[in-house]
């Protein structure tokens, strides 16, 4: 086994670090195979009652699939290698959430898309200061995946569909609020925190953890305004809501919805409502929503602009968009 990730056993822990850090923990065929070899071992490890997962860097928990080699495959018109990719990361989703033993996700740094798969499905959900959560995939084409719109769907109010549709980055305060952690640590503690965890024994893991919990919740004004934006009934009226509102947050988020791509606001405005109610459920319409969305010009070009040239000028597809395309992508 290569070093993608570091495995320790400690006391009654079982301690998982991702370590590609060159590539921000980015899952691939290699990456989630060694992750699932070992917590399948430790399934049946008496000794190890509880897991842990973190990275070796302080940049990035997990930045989910690696978006560039499924483009280059989409490119070569290995489509469907491509779409392997993006089944890994949901694999290794519902492994977690299934999972026999109670598993400690660390999500400290970047997090996002398989990385919210990997970390918020778990039992335990951590984040520190230094947590930067999103599912940004309308910016390049796609929509939120992994699981994800499950999380978005249950989250207060309209603040989920809000997140998806602008794509934006929310920290650990936030991550709480939208229901993607439950616990917070400071990054400076998190090598005591793991220390101290490892001296328990399996009867005061519970009530340790618990010290950490909280329970940050937004303000009711917050929810109204979001809720005077984002309840409309298509993109369209939603970006003219946002195009006159005065809200600060709202000039901020007409500016970022403009950049995303017009299809994938219509398939993930579509998503949010048509709600699932299972994470299950969520990841098997997830990789049919992919599977339709990497076949575009779109994803290519918004790969273009936002990883490979990083101009951040994508020149999306600006013919009318009917609703028997969007209706294709959810026809199982």
């Amino acid at each position: 086994m290569s070093n993608l990730v570091i495995v320790q056993k400690r006391n009654y822990v079982g301690v998982l670090t991702l370590n590609r850090p060159q590539a921000l923990n980015a899952i691939d065929d290699v990456l989630q195979n060694q992750i699932l070899d070992v917590l399948e071992k430790w399934k049946f490890d008496s000794r190890i009652y509880i897991i842990l997962i973190n990275s070796s860097s302080e940049r990035a928990f997990c930045a989910g699939g690696d978006i560039r080699k499924i483009a280059d495959l989409v490119r070569s018109g290995k489509r469907q290698k491509g779409l392997e990719i993006f089944k890994y990361n949901y694999v290794l989703a519902n492994y977690i959430l299934h999972y026999s033993k109670p598993i400690i996700s660390v999500m400290d740094g970047i997090t996002m898309g398989g990385g919210i798969g990997l970390g918020a499905f778990a039992t335990y959900r951590f984040v520190t200061e230094r947590s930067i959560l999103a599912m940004p995939e309308v910016m390049i084409g796609l929509t939120p995946d992994a699981g994800s719109s499950f999380l978005f769907q249950n989250a207060p109010g309209f603040s989920g569909l809000r997140a998806m549709l602008t794509g934006q980055r929310f920290n650990g305060n936030t991550a709480i609020k939208l229901g993607f952690a439950d616990y917070m640590i400071y990054s400076s503690e998190l090598e005591l925190f793991l220390q101290k965890l490892t001296e328990l024994q399996p009867n005061e893991i519970n009530f340790f953890l618990s010290t950490y919990k909280q329970s940050y919740e937004f303000d009711n004004k917050t929810l109204k305004q979001i809720a005077d934006i984002y309840q409309a009934s298509s993109v369209a009226k939603i970006i003219e809501k946002l195009r006159k509102s005065k809200y600060n947050w709202a000039v901020c988020d007409f500016k970022t919805i403009l950049k995303a791509c017009p299809f994938s606001l219509e398939v993930t405005y579509r998503a949010w409502h048509l709600k699932l109610p299972t994470q299950e459920a969520v990841l098997t319409r997830d990789l049919l929503l992919i599977s339709h969305l990497i076949q575009r010009a779109d994803f290519l070009e918004g790969v273009r602009a936002a990883i490979i040239d990083k101009d951040h000028n994508p020149k999306w597809n600006q013919a009318p968009i009917s609703e028997s395309e969007i209706n294709s992508c959810f026809d199982y």
